[in-house]
C-alpha cells in the first residue's frame, strides 16, 4: 500500500515522517528546491537564518515529539524576549516570559505603561478581565474551546472590551507581528489565544529554526522528490486514484494533501463543496522577508524584537536574531530580520531585491541612525501566502469539514496549518493526524 504526500513543508515532512515510522511506503513531492516551507533555514558566512517562522510557543507540544525522535531535544533553547514597541518619537521596552525568575530579573520593565494615556489604562482595565477570563480555552490545538469567539474579528473584541487604545497599542502590534496581518483580518479567538501564548515565552533551536526541516530532510531524502511539482490529484468515483506529476501519473492507495489550502483547490479542481467551501474561507497574508547581516549591534540593550504599530506609520516589524544564541550570528555582529505587512508587502513583493534592501534600510536609519550603509550580506524572501491569517469563520467551517467531511473522499487527507490554530505547531500536528488517518484506512 502506497501513499503519496503532496508538499513537503512543515505539515508534509511531518506527515512523511509519521508514515514512515510506522512501515508505510511512502514518497513526498516538493515543488521547491528544498524541503521545510515556513520552517526552512540556512547558513551564510557564519549565519544561521531562519527563512519562515522564527520561533515556536514554548509548550509546543508536537515540536517536542518530533525533536525526540530525531535527537534533537537538546538542540531546544528559550531566549530572552525583549521587546520595544515605538509610540510617538520614544520606544517602550518590555520582557516576555512565563518564568517568575526572569519576571523578578526584569521588573523594572515590567512596570512600563507602554505609553498609554490615562485613558487608554482605563480600557486596558476593562479588556484584560474578558481576556484572562478564557485563559484556559486558549489551545492552538483545540479551536472549538474559543468558537463562539469565532464569528467576530480581533479588532472588534478590542473596541468591544477595551477601546481604541487597546486595539492600536496591543493587540494589532500583537497580531500584525505573528500573522503578517491587521487585527480586522483575524477572528478574535485566534487573536486572543496568540497573545496568551507569545505572553509565555518561545522555544527556537539553537542553530536556528531550520535544524528541524534539514533533519527532517535529511532522514527521509530518499524519500522526498525535490523539484517536482504535483499538477492534480486525481479523483475518481469518490476516491483518490494518484497524483499527476511532469513525469507522469503516479498511483497511490491514499494521498495527504500538505499544501495551503489555495493549491488544493488548483490541484483539486473537482473536490466535494463539503470540502471546497471550507478550504475557499482560508486567507493568508503576504510578506516581503527581508534579513540584513551587520557587522555591529544595531539595537540598544539586547533587545530582540522592535515593534511599528500601524498608527507610526512604519511597514514593518524587527528582530535582532543573534540575540537567540551564540549559533545564530558571530560575536558583536547583528541579523536584522524585517517583516513587511499589509499593502506595504505587495508593494515590495513587486520591486526588485536592490531597491528592497534599499527601502528597508532606509526605513530601519529613520529610527536607528547607526544603521550602516555597508552591510555584510542581504537576502530577500517572498512570501505570496506568509501565515494563514484565520479570519471570522474560518476555524469553525474547518472544524465542520473535519466532523463531516472527513471520508467523502476516500483515501484524500488534508494536512496544513489551517486545520488548527494556524501555527508551527498546527501544522507538525496536522501532518501527524493525517498520518495516523492515513494508516487507519490502509
Amino acid at each position: 500500500m502506497k501513499v503519496m504526500v503532496v508538499g513537503a513543508g512543515t505539515a508534509g515532512l511531518a506527515a512523511l515522517h509519521a508514515l514512515h515510522r510506522a512501515g508505510v511506503e511512502v514518497t513526498a513531492l516538493e515543488r521547491e528546491e528544498s524541503a521545510g516551507g515556513r520552517i526552512s533555514g540556512a547558513w551564510r558566512e557564519g549565519f544561521a537564518l531562519d527563512l519562515g517562522a522564527q520561533f515556536v510557543f514554548r509548550d509546543s507540544r508536537a515540536v517536542a515529539e518530533i525533536s525526540r525522535d530525531l535527537g534533537l531535544e537538546g538542540e531546544l533553547c528559550g531566549y530572552l524576549f525583549k521587546a520595544a514597541n515605538l509610540k510617538g518619537e520614544r520606544f517602550y521596552t518590555g520582557v516576555i516570559d512565563s518564568d517568575p525568575k526572569v519576571l523578578w530579573r526584569h521588573r523594572r520593565l515590567l512596570m512600563n505603561t507602554q505609553g498609554f494615556t490615562p485613558a487608554g489604562l482605563a480600557q486596558m482595565a476593562r479588556f484584560m478581565p474578558a481576556f484572562l477570563r478564557r485563559r484556559r480555552d486558549y489551545d492552538l490545538l483545540a479551536p472549538e474551546k474559543t468558537l463562539d469567539l469565532d464569528g467576530e474579528s480581533a479588532a472588534d473584541f478590542a473596541l468591544r472590551h477595551g477601546g481604541g487604545e487597546v486595539l492600536e497599542g496591543l493587540v494589532q502590534p500583537v497580531v500584525t507581528n505573528l500573522t503578517l496581518g491587521e487585527p480586522e483580518e483575524v477572528a478574535a479567538g485566534y487573536a486572543l489565544t496568540l497573545l496568551w501564548k507569545i505572553l509565555h515565552g518561545v522555544f527556537t533551536f539553537r542553530r536556528g529554526l531550520g535544524t528541524l526541516a534539514s533533519r527532517l530532510a535529511e532522514e527521509h531524502r530518499e524519500r522526498l522528490r525535490l523539484g517536482t511539482p504535483a499538477r492534480r490529484i486525481v479523483l475518481e468515483g469518490g476516491r483518490v486514484k494518484g497524483v499527476e506529476t511532469d513525469e507522469g501519473f503516479v498511483d497511490a492507495d491514499a494521498v495527504v494533501c500538505a499544501t495551503t489550502a489555495t493549491t488544493a483547490l488548483e490541484l483539486m479542481p473537482d473536490l466535494p463543496a463539503s470540502l471546497r467551501g471550507p478550504l475557499q474561507k482560508v486567507r493568508y497574508s503576504a510578506c516581503c522577508h527581508v534579513i540584513l547581516a551587520l557587522q555591529r549591534r544595531l539595537f540598544p540593550d539586547a533587545w530582540y524584537g522592535v515593534g511599528f504599530p500601524r498608527r507610526e506609520g512604519s511597514f514593518m516589524n524587527l528582530c535582532d536574531n543573534a540575540v537567540k544564541s551564540p549559533y545564530y550570528a558571530p560575536e558583536g555582529c547583528s541579523l536584522i530580520h524585517c517583516f513587511t505587512y499589509g499593502r506595504h508587502s505587495q508593494e515590495l513583493l513587486a520591486m526588485e531585491d536592490g531597491e528592497v534592501v534599499r527601502r528597508v534600510t532606509e526605513e530601519i536609519r529613520r529610527h536607528f541612525p547607526a544603521m550602516p550603509d555597508r552591510l555584510l550580506f542581504a537576502e530577500v524572501r517572498r512570501w505570496r501566502e506568509a501565515v494563514c491569517l484565520s479570519p471570522p469563520g474560518m476555524l469553525g467551517s474547518v472544524l465542520e469539514m473535519k466532523r463531516k467531511g472527513a471520508g467523502e473522499v476516500k483515501g484524500l487527507f488534508f494536512a496544513g496549518e489551517y486545520m488548527y490554530m494556524p501555527s508551527v505547531e498546527a501544522a507538525l500536528r496536522s501532518g501527524l493526524d493525517a498520518a495516523a488517518a492515513a494508516r487507519s484506512f490502509l
